[in-house]
């Protein structure tokens, strides 16, 4: 039986993983949070055999929180999942300990492929996604795509600041100070040619690390929490 822990902080993405867990035959959803920390909280041997992490989360960036469980867990298989193109997102989640990486517009098989390929400790990239990867690798570095340029903590920073995180979240988030996150901003800013978040977010969109869709879920979810509060 596999067993998932799912931790994905977009409430309709949550739901629609959910519900395609539930239907697939020998698999089981033992676990489910919102956030980094309370997957991380949850964690425990005796249940979830597979983790499946979003590559962005309210509380954390997707790429350290898989640092971190397989820090806690290592002998825990890693399904990553996010935008289709994703940029680099997608080789550094593999780099941090996924084992597969799905996009967020994969066949519902393919889910289920990735869930059955990690449980057996094997590799897998939905179809749209290893495109993408093997085409980067033939080229060599992407010139085309400037998020290439920065470094692994910097694409962190960025990927929060896209999501309309204030500093002192990004701060929280990363265990930094808010002066560190704002010397991160600023060297980001040089490296794209850029000067400001909206022009990040504007980049972002155009080299498909994050798509529109995505940016107004997350925006409406947050001014429901908002008028919730």
């Amino acid at each position: 039986m596999i067993r998932v822990q799912l931790i994905a902080g977009q409430r309709l993405v949550h739901i629609a993983l959910k519900a395609l867990i539930e239907r697939a035959p020998g698999i089981d959803l033992v676990a489910q949070a919102f956030t980094a920390e309370e997957g991380l909280e949850q964690l425990d041997p005796s249940r979830a055999t597979i983790a499946m992490v979003a590559l962005s989360l309210e509380d954390a960036d997707g790429v350290e929180t898989i640092r971190r469980l397989q820090r806690l867990r290592p002998q825990l298989a890693i399904v990553g999942f996010g935008e289709p193109s994703g940029g680099p997102f997608p080789h550094h989640m593999l780099d941090a300990g996924a084992t597969a990486y799905v996009s967020l517009q994969a066949e519902e098989q393919e889910w289920i492929a990735a869930l059955r390929r990690a449980q057996v400790g094997q590799r897998f990239l939905s179809a749209d996604v290893a495109r993408n990867l093997a085409f980067h690798s033939l080229e060599g570095v992407d010139h085309r795509n400037p998020f290439a340029l920065l470094s692994g903590r910097e694409l962190q920073v960025a990927h929060l600041v896209i999501r309309c995180r204030r500093v002192s979240v990004i701060a929280r988030a990363l265990s930094l100070s808010p002066k560190t996150v704002n010397s991160y901003r600023y060297r980001i800013f040089e490296k794209l040619a850029i000067d400001s978040d909206v022009q990040l977010t504007l980049l972002a969109l155009e080299h498909g690390l994050v798509s529109r869709r995505s940016l107004k879920t997350e925006s409406e979810a947050e001014a429901e929490a908002i008028v919730g509060d």
